[in-house]
Parts: C-alpha cells; sequence; structure tokens
C-alpha cells in the first residue's frame, strides 16, 4: 500500500515535468529548428567558421592575470581569435545546445579553410573573403555588407541608415545550394561593424532564436540589429523595420 501511495504521489509531478516540456517544445524547440532546418539535427554536418589571427613572432603577447594582476609576456602562441570571435561562438554553441544540436559540429577557422560549403553552416563576421563569398554564393540572401555599408539586396542595394552611436548587425539565413547529394542546405551569418555589431548578431541569434522562427518559419530571411556602443551587446535590439524574407 505504501509503495502505490508513493507512486501516486509523483504522478501529478511527472504529469506536470510532462506538460511543461511539451509546451518548451511547441514554443520554444520547433520555432527554433524551423530556422536551422536539417542542420538541427544530429547526424547533419554544421560548419562554423570563424576568423583567426597571427602573432608576429618578434612581438609576444602581453598578459596579465587578473585586473589588477602583474603583467607578463607569452612566446609560444602564433594563433590567436578575438574575444568577439570567443564570445561569437559561445553564443551559437548554446543556441544550437538548446534545440539539442551536440553532435556533428565543426569550428573552421578561416585561414584553414580551403573552400568549405558542401555542409551546412554559420559564418561569424561581415567582410572577411568568406563573408564576401557567402553574400555571392547562397541563395536568398537579404543584405550584404562591406566596409562601408549595410546593403538591402530586396530594395536595389539601398544603404541602410546607420545613426549613432550603435554598433549594428545583420543576421541572414540564405540556402547553400552546394550541399553533398544535391540537396539545399542551411546558411547562416551573424556579423557586423567592428566587434560591437557581430557581438550583437551573435548574441540576439542565441536569445531570440526561437521568435525568428515563429517570424520567419523555415523561410530564409535577413534582420538588421544594433546595440548602443555605451550598453553593449546585452542590449541589442531589432529593427524590425528591415525585416526582410524569402517565400
Amino acid at each position: 500500500m505504501a509503495t502505490i501511495l508513493g507512486f501516486l504521489s509523483i504522478v501529478p509531478e511527472v504529469a506536470i515535468a510532462a506538460v511543461r516540456g511539451v509546451w518548451r517544445w511547441w514554443r520554444v524547440t520547433r520555432p527554433a529548428r524551423k530556422v536551422l532546418g536539417r542542420a538541427a539535427e544530429q547526424h547533419e554536418l554544421l560548419r562554423v567558421f570563424v576568423r583567426d589571427f597571427f602573432v608576429d613572432p618578434s612581438r609576444p603577447l602581453v598578459v596579465r592575470d587578473g585586473a589588477t594582476g602583474p603583467v607578463g609576456h607569452v612566446v609560444n602562441i602564433h594563433r590567436l581569435w578575438s574575444d568577439v570571435e570567443g564570445r561569437g561562438v559561445a553564443y551559437i554553441l548554446n543556441a544550437l545546445g538548446e534545440v539539442g544540436k551536440t553532435k556533428q559540429i565543426d569550428i573552421v577557422q578561416m585561414s584553414d579553410d580551403p573552400g568549405l560549403w558542401d555542409s551546412h553552416l554559420v559564418v561569424l563576421g561581415a567582410q572577411a573573403q568568406k563573408c564576401l563569398d557567402f553574400y555571392e554564393r547562397m541563395e536568398s540572401v537579404a543584405f550584404r555588407m562591406d566596409g562601408h555599408d549595410i546593403y538591402d539586396v530586396q530594395q536595389g542595394g539601398k544603404p541602410i541608415p546607420r545613426p549613432e552611436p550603435f554598433g549594428y548587425g545583420i543576421i541572414l539565413k540564405a540556402r547553400n545550394p552546394f550541399l553533398r547529394g544535391g540537396r539545399a542546405g542551411t546558411a547562416l551569418l551573424l556579423g557586423g561593424f567592428g566587434t560591437l555589431g557581430t557581438a550583437a548578431a551573435a548574441r540576439y541569434f542565441r536569445d531570440h532564436l526561437a521568435d525568428l522562427g515563429r517570424q520567419f518559419g523555415n523561410r530564409c530571411f535577413g534582420v538588421v540589429v544594433r546595440a548602443p556602443a555605451s550598453a553593449g551587446e546585452q542590449a541589442v535590439e531589432r529593427l524590425q523595420e528591415y525585416d526582410r524574407s524569402f517565400k
């Protein structure tokens, strides 16, 4: 009898947990996976491209232990990522983990890239050569960038106004026609002007992936985001008047 009563006592908790799980799947996981498409599947290869930098061997890196710690030099590091690349990759992996994508994820440093396009992909940044190739080679690209402006492709390349003092970024979902097996793949680009623009795009992607899925479904799209220079990427906002999508 005690065993039966104990079992009955946990039934409501199990039911509540099940309802919460279904609710989360419906409201968060399902729309987020629409943005990622087949890239969210565990067996599908997804490459994340990041820009890396090389250190002049004659100029060792300066390091400091803690905010007020001693300053020293490191002489055995010859290649590194910038701070924004590290944060951006963390945001991307957080977003993927939220929808259960934990396998078949490769991080590719752009200096090692021989021209890899035959998988689902995320490109972090907006003005490296990989990014410029993304704008040209992917299909249904809503915006493109160079060192001067963000251009609205659907409006004939019209520049997007960028009042100061903000860092501006873009989030693109496009169609990759080079996926293995003749299928179309998911191609994402998160980038912007300077470190703040890129960090803002990656942060918004992590925090609002489900919102993007609820609005755009499985369509290709582009959005413009900005973050105030004084507040940083956590204060990122989307400029919805520039939302673009493709049927």
